[in-house]
């Protein structure tokens, strides 16, 4: 009997038709895992394989109980086996089928059936999936899951510690998660314990960076001379609207009214799900403006090249750090050295600064709450003096 070869998903297995006769189907992405379907309509995973001139043959489970990538871990899983000798993987096969369940694989699971449906911009990778791949897989990612303990789990992140907070909570909070996933929906693994689950996590570090007007001029300067100045484009206006620099990039002409100087963000690109209008300043405008006479024809303000996957410019963290080097403002603590996004906190900062009421600035950064906006309300230091010299201004 001839087999179909065909990429397997969840979708495409649930949409099986079944027919007089048994099919069997290999899948093109893993080709020792076969599903075959029956006259009467039940569909089951296999592992096929031959070794060493026999065929092994393993029934792994019902399709209407096993996920697409739970069926791929476990023939992985007996592919794996195959490598000890035949009379040793025959009976440790039989006695504990999931014995070769490895980090990555609880990863991957998570990942393929949960993580990947999560918005990120631009169709990037998610952060919790970086953090796993940067600092997890190269060192643990192929360990045996049984092997696991919670002092090998501690040990584990106090050595990452070195890598600074961020990695490391973000490094933990994805492996809890995996783990979590597949005690709670992978029943076929019979994990019972998450190892990571007690790790606490590194205190983060409170961050108020904001440009002083000086710095401004400085970075502005700089951006002058960058390479590329679409991408500049969208750092200056994302100081001139306070706005987030996702929502910048993906900009469109639709979204502006030129004429009263307004730009509209759909709720389908903003956090909270809600649109949001932003009164434009006239130095905003400007570089709207300008951009107008060689981008108009295009549906997006900063559109990028023909083959872009998204029509809009991505990246642009080179370009941000050239022009921070050039200003004087880089520093090798990432707390110090400002970010994209301290470019919407001293948007907020200078408003305040200037005497503008909080639950103004909170409307202009687009947000739900006065609590999120009083993150970005920083005083300065001649501030702090003058209150210091009011408070004692009668012992004078």
């Amino acid at each position: 009997m001839s087999e179909i070869s065909m990429l397997f998903t969840d979708i495409n297995i649930e949409n099986l038709s079944y027919k007089k006769s048994l099919q069997t189907y290999v899948d093109k992405r893993c080709a020792h895992l076969k599903l075959i379907v029956r006259p009467s309509g039940k569909k089951s995973y296999y592992f096929r394989a031959k070794h060493k001139g026999k065929d092994i043959k393993r029934k792994l489970g019902e399709a209407n109980q096993l996920t697409v990538s739970m069926a791929r871990v476990l023939a992985d899983n007996i592919l794996s086996e195959l490598k000890e000798p035949l009379l040793i993987f025959e009976a440790e096969s039989q006695k504990d089928p999931l014995k070769y369940v490895t980090v990555n694989d609880i990863f991957q699971l998570y990942n393929e059936n949960e993580l990947c449906y999560r918005k990120t911009i631009a169709g990037r990778a998610h952060a919790l999936e970086v953090a796993y791949r940067n600092h997890v897989k190269p060192l643990i990612g192929s360990h045996y899951v049984n092997e696991l303990s919670k002092k090998f789990a501690r040990s584990f992140f106090k050595d990452l510690e070195v890598k600074g907070y961020c990695a490391h909570n973000k490094a933990l909070s994805g492996l809890r998660a995996a783990f979590n996933y597949v005690i709670d929906y992978e029943e076929q693994l019979k994990i019972q314990f998450n190892p990571f689950n007690r790790i606490q996590k590194m205190p983060s570090v409170s961050r108020n960076r904001y440009l002083t007007h000086e710095e401004a001029g400085r970075l502005f300067k700089a951006l002058k001379e960058v390479s590329n100045q679409d991408v500049a484009d969208i750092y200056r206006l994302a100081l001139f609207t306070g706005a987030r620099l996702s929502n910048v990039k993906q900009m469109e002409w639709g979204d502006l009214n030129l004429s009263l100087g307004t730009w509209l963000i759909p709720s389908t690109r903003t956090k909270t799900s809600q649109h949001y209008e932003i009164p434009l300043h006239n130095m905003a405008m400007d570089i709207i403006l300008n951009r107008q006479k060689t981008s108009y024809e295009t549906r997006f303000v900063f559109p990028a090249g023909p083959k872009s996957k998204y029509g809009y410019i991505t990246g642009g963290d080179l370009v941000w750090k050239q022009a921070i080097k050039a200003a004087g403002l880089y520093h090798d603590n990432p707390n110090i050295r400002p970010r994209p996004h301290d470019l919407r906190r001293t948007f907020a900062t200078w408003q305040i600064q200037s005497g503008a009421d909080i639950s103004v600035v909170s409307k202009a950064l687009c947000h739900t709450s006065l609590k999120h906006t009083m993150v970005y309300a920083h005083t300065n230091v001649s501030q702090v003096r003058d209150a210091i010299d009011g408070a004692f201004k009668k012992l004078v």
